[in-house]
């Protein structure tokens, strides 16, 4: 009997491959490339841009109005829907 040395065997082999695929390994995460995938803590300055009040407040209705409608349109799914489940529910337990 091999007393379970091939399982033994296969875990070993397995440790071995995880650690091969570490990130610290690959070659991409070596030296100095570590500057492309990492900040160096400095902030850079945002530039928006500069919008009337006139601009802004038509900016805000027309996205109140767009948010006003996609809740008008979900309720209105909603009803369809429970109002099919209701049928199927009656048609069935008739």
């Amino acid at each position: 009997m091999s007393g379970g040395a091939g399982h033994v065997a296969d875990m070993n082999n397995r440790m071995k491959q995880n650690r091969s695929m570490k990130t610290s390994n690959k070659p991409k995460f070596r030296s100095n490339n570590r500057d492309l995938n990492f900040s160096s803590g400095k902030s850079e300055k945002l530039n928006f841009k500069k919008v009337s009040e006139e601009e802004l407040t038509r900016i805000k209705a027309e996205i109140r109005k767009k948010a006003q409608s996609e809740r008008k349109k979900e309720r209105i799914i909603f009803a369809l829907i429970f109002l099919i489940l209701i049928t199927i529910l009656t048609i069935f337990f008739k």
